[in-house]
């Protein structure tokens, strides 16, 4: 396919975060693009809500032309650091971040304003390969339809239905996400709901977490004028359906509970699973991104900048292997490159929020008393170097999408 001047052609699997990303870069090629997402209809204005993005996912909107978009909203909200405290109030540490707001959304917009072609309430059913496309089968509001492309993307996230067709492709056992044990809850409401809690979060100390022995709470301005609170919080829980998962009323955190029943809206709720460490992450023809490829645990505040550092650099690949088209450059090298420089960076944060959701687990008073000390220690020898890895982070190439925009 895609010889003799014929546009590259392109499926993505799922319009998440990764994948509304993939598709406004591939946008800006000669690509023919299609776009496939399970959910039934475009989220509404709170789905997809409290999301912080560090500094190099902000590196990638930036490339997109979006980051001043992002600041521009009611919920984009300018965060220097996130700070960290214990049950007393007392200050741990703090930890550089971008900004907060609801990127998806802004991804989203970006979409329907270039009036690219998305089909909701589409799920992938299967994929064949040959040495020259893909053929994908799709089903679409209950059609199953098809399609031949170039390449597919999978980014339709950890229960993501392109790993296991890739991996049965590939020959392989399929990895299934399995529950870490911790699950998140967590609401938006009104900041005078809880006393206190106006003084407590401001535009200068926009996000706090506190570290308790009974677990972990965090809290964040959902808007500008500060009138709405987003807080989250992550409890060990024995894993069960959806409908069965109940608000943890026994934790320390009652305040903040009973004010968002009186809010009178229904909680988000996330319990965390995990895919184990892939060996591949392609086939031929078929390349996973984002949570499909590396289900980033919530802990590392990183799920969102990696999702989007995937689709900057998958981009920028792509964008060399179609400008040059070299013979002895095939799609396989590609994919393998991507893989290659990805997967390490991805390894490493993966692993250090793990370690952090070790933290969010309950523990008597001594163990907290162990675990501050500790978190202390971390946050004073916490060099700027070190931080630099994960925050001053730029995908390759990125500069090479970016236009000059006022506030940019």
């Amino acid at each position: 396919m895609a010889q003799g001047g014929e546009r590259f052609q392109v499926i993505v699997a799922g319009a998440g975060i990764a994948g509304a990303a993939m598709a406004l870069f591939l946008s800006h090629l000669d690509t023919d693009l299609t776009v496939l997402e399970s959910r039934p209809c475009r989220p509404n204005t709170t789905e997809g809500g409290m999301i912080v993005l560090g500094p190099n996912g902000m590196n990638v909107l930036r490339g997109l032309g979006l980051s001043s978009k992002l600041r521009q909203r009611e919920t984009g909200i300018q965060v220097s650091h996130i700070t960290m405290r214990d049950g007393s109030g007392d200050l741990i540490g703090r930890v550089p971040q971008g900004s907060s707001g609801t990127p998806w959304l802004l991804l989203l917009d970006a979409l329907e304003e270039k009036r690219i072609d998305i089909r909701w309430n589409s799920r992938i059913e299967s994929m064949e390969e040959t040495d020259n496309n893909v053929l994908v089968r799709w089903s679409e509001a209950g059609e199953t339809k098809e399609k031949k492309a170039d390449v597919l993307i999978g980014a339709d996230g950890i229960w993501s239905t392109t790993r296991p067709s890739m991996y049965e492709r590939l020959g392989l056992a399929a990895i299934k996400p399995r529950y870490s044990g911790l699950v998140g809850i967590g609401f938006i409401l009104d900041i005078d709901s809880v006393p206190g809690l106006a003084t407590y979060l401001t535009m200068d100390q926009p996000i706090v977490m506190v570290h308790d022995h009974l677990g972990f709470v965090g809290m964040m301005l959902y808007d500008k004028k500060g009138k709405k609170v987003g807080w989250w919080t992550t409890h060990e829980a024995s894993e069960r359906s959806r409908e069965e998962w109940k608000m943890p009323r026994e934790q320390v955190f009652h305040e903040l509970i009973q004010a968002s029943e009186v809010s009178g809206g229904q909680p988000f709720i996330w319990p965390v699973y995990e895919v184990e460490k892939l060996g591949r992450w392609h086939s031929g023809r078929t390349v996973l991104i984002g949570d499909a490829a590396h289900a980033m645990p919530p802990h590392s505040g990183q799920g969102a900048s990696q999702a989007l550092e995937d689709a900057a650099y998958l981009a920028h690949l792509l964008r060399q292997y179609l400008q040059h088209r070299d013979p002895a450059t095939d799609l396989q090298s590609v994919l393998d490159t991507f893989q290659k420089v990805r997967q390490p960076r991805v390894d490493e944060i993966v692993d250090e929020a793990n370690r952090r959701g070790d933290m969010k687990r309950e523990t008597s008073r001594v163990g907290m008393f162990v675990r501050k000390r500790m978190m202390r220690i971390i946050f004073f020898f916490m060099t700027q170097r070190w931080m630099d890895r994960w925050f001053a982070y730029k995908v390759p190439g990125i500069e090479d999408w970016e236009t000059p925009r006022p506030g940019e």
